[in-house]
């Protein structure tokens, strides 16, 4: 897996992730906001049920796009569902998309810690790109 670090921003958080390669940094770029919102994540959340995530973002060929989209949607289960993205395997990742099986557990507020309430990712400063060496960074800021 990849790394990240975080970086302040005006009332925000900021990521910088990177990996070996897109698929990569999009499984990092969940961790990393993940630990962001939740304490003592990943050991206190079991995971519950696996299930196949696609990502097709109506403006293809940007990898910006598609971290979005793909971040934006874990964002939404957890919102809705309170599903934690525990496992991220992302199968295929490019401009055009993402598929991923995803472990996710269940968020029990009586049970387990918050951090942050991250309310979006936004695009302000989004930049996703693949480095000279051919391992790829993303660096993207948090609206809490």
């Amino acid at each position: 897996m990849g790394t990240y670090t975080t970086f302040d921003h005006t009332a925000d958080v900021g990521l910088d992730v990177r990996g070996r390669d897109l698929a990569d940094v999009l499984a990092t770029a969940a961790r990393a906001v993940f630990d962001q919102m939740l304490e003592d994540r990943p050991d206190a959340v079991a995971v519950r049920d696996t299930v196949d995530v696609r990502i097709d973002p109506d403006l293809a060929d940007d990898a910006g796009e598609v971290l979005v989209a793909w971040l934006q949607e874990l964002l939404y289960r957890f919102e809705t569902a309170r599903l934690v993205p525990m496992e991220v395997d992302v199968e295929e990742a490019s401009p055009d998309g993402v598929r991923a099986r995803v472990g996710f557990g269940r968020f029990d507020p009586a049970r387990h810690g918050t951090r942050l309430q991250v309310k979006a990712v936004t695009y302000h400063g989004l930049e996703v790109r693949q480095t000279p060496d051919g391992s790829w960074r993303a660096r993207l800021i948090l609206d809490v």
